[in-house]
């Protein structure tokens, strides 16, 4: 009896030691280092910047460009000439003719025209005769325009209003799935912890038992065997609490690793209470078809529409128009170059006439039509789907609530037929199997309603993600 009352003031300090030397975190705590402090947040932050940088390249791409190409060539030639007397000789010419060019070239988006405006200045110097000479192009606007072509600039800006609303969207739903994943670890190690919490207990209570059978035993009013009974189940309760508290070590290492925690300490779970979790029905339908289904389906549909287009317009009879004005000058000299210009016009109109292919064309056109109806038949029934999942998530709620409910009080039962169940066994009313079962029975109840709880947690995450919250 003495050595176990020294075990007492020995586990019991301990337990405190443990509890509020450790590290403690809550839920919230986790879930706001997970998104602050870690490689995994930084990687989403870092994707998402990378979308962000190619809308703003994309917009970018309809402003002026502007351009600069520079040319040397040089030319070394040998000709043959006749002389005046008749004979030919060789003469060697050295030509060098730098160039520049400034371009400016403008998209316009919605006729899928271009506006190319250029400036350029070239020289053309005969080495071997010493004369060199100046040529200007002082400006040249042209306008080229393809009529009853496909217009790849318009589809582009109707894809990109859903693509940044498919980027929005996925950003947050990463960062509520990296919440997720560092809750559930949070609460695998919560359950892990409440375990051992209570198997410590149980150990404790037995012990106790244990010492009053041993002192019973030595006044014959207790059996050897009833005794070895206790000592097997301390055992095995050791057992149980030593696998558990190996599992709650690794889950740690695997939390801290996530969460980029270098202390040494352990952790410390803190307790997580019940909360009211209520969702309305059509809230949670109509976010869920928004946030999951109606910007992926117009998008996908839309890029049905732009091959269906492009098949139409590949397979019709095409017309390119090409406008162009433009002021030129020449000089032997540089300073005389921009002295008198001369004005020039253009005007260039073609077609595209598909003469032959064998109703390739045709039939490109028509599989575009096929593989659009095929599309509207699998999204109506991914819409019907996500509606279902989102109805069974709202009932799955209704049902958890009451699950928590259920086995709360399952739970208090328990404890109380496991104190009754104890005082009996002290008094020879109850035998040590019957109170071994009671120990596991209890066990089951108290991690069955925490398991819940932490379930109901995990999903508020999950309606966090729906309503990207």
């Amino acid at each position: 009896m003495k050595n176990f009352a020294n075990l007492i003031f020995i586990i019991i300090p301990t337990l405190f030691y443990c509890q509020y030397n450790n590290d403690s975190l809550s839920i919230d705590e986790v879930i706001n280092l997970v998104v602050t402090n870690t490689e995994k947040a930084k990687n989403i932050e870092s994707a998402y910047q990378i979308r962000n940088i190619d809308f703003e390249n994309y917009k970018k791409s309809f402003l002026p460009q502007i351009f600069m190409t520079a040319n040397l060539p040089y030319q070394r030639s040998i000709q043959e000439v006749i002389q005046f007397n008749g004979s030919t000789s060789l003469v060697e010419r050295n030509f060098l003719s730098p160039t520049i060019n400034f371009t400016t070239k403008q998209i316009v988006p919605f006729t899928g025209g271009e506006i190319s405006l250029t400036n350029s200045i070239a020289m053309n110097n005969d080495l071997q005769n010493k004369i060199t000479n100046y040529s200007s192009n002082w400006v040249s606007l042209t306008y080229s325009q393809t009529i009853n072509g496909f217009n790849q600039y318009k589809w582009d800006k109707r894809k990109y209003f859903y693509t940044r609303k498919l980027d929005e969207i996925n950003h947050k739903k990463d960062v509520a799935k990296l919440k997720t994943e560092a809750a559930q670890l949070f609460f695998d190690g919560y359950i892990l912890q409440k375990k051992i919490e209570l198997t410590k207990n149980n150990i404790l209570k037995t012990q106790s038992l244990l010492a009053q059978f041993e002192e019973k035993e030595k006044l014959g009013r207790a059996l050897e065997i009833d005794v070895n009974q206790v000592s097997i189940t301390i055992n095995q309760l050791s057992q149980k609490m030593e696998s558990d508290s190996f599992d709650l070590s690794m889950l740690i290492s695997k939390l801290k690793n996530l969460l980029n925690l270098n202390e040494r300490k352990e952790l410390y779970f803190k307790t997580v209470d019940d909360f009211d979790l209520i969702i309305d029905k059509e809230a949670l339908i109509s976010s869920f078809l928004e946030k999951s289904y109606e910007n992926e389906a117009k998008l996908q549909l839309l890029i049905a529409d732009e091959k269906i287009d492009k098949t139409k317009k590949d397979g019709a009879v095409n017309f390119f128009v090409q406008l162009g004005i433009g002021l030129n000058s020449s000089a032997a000299e540089l300073e005389n170059l921009y002295n008198k210009p001369i004005q020039k016009q253009a005007l260039s109109v073609g077609a595209y006439i598909p003469l032959l292919n064998w109703g390739i064309l045709e039939n490109k056109k028509k599989m575009a039509e096929l593989e659009k109806s095929i599309l509207e038949r699998e999204l109506k029934q991914t819409k019907f789907d996500v509606t279902q999942q989102a109805e069974n998530l709202y009932y799955y709620i209704e049902n958890l609530n009451d699950q928590i409910n259920l086995s709360k009080k399952e739970y208090e039962l328990q404890t109380a037929a496991n104190e009754l169940l104890f005082n009996l066994l002290t008094y020879g009313k109850k035998t040590v199997y019957e109170y071994k079962n009671q120990l596991f029975e209890y066990e089951k109840s108290f991690l069955n309603y925490n398991e819940l709880l932490t379930s109901k947690y995990i999903l508020k995450m999950k309606f966090n993600e729906i309503f990207l919250e």
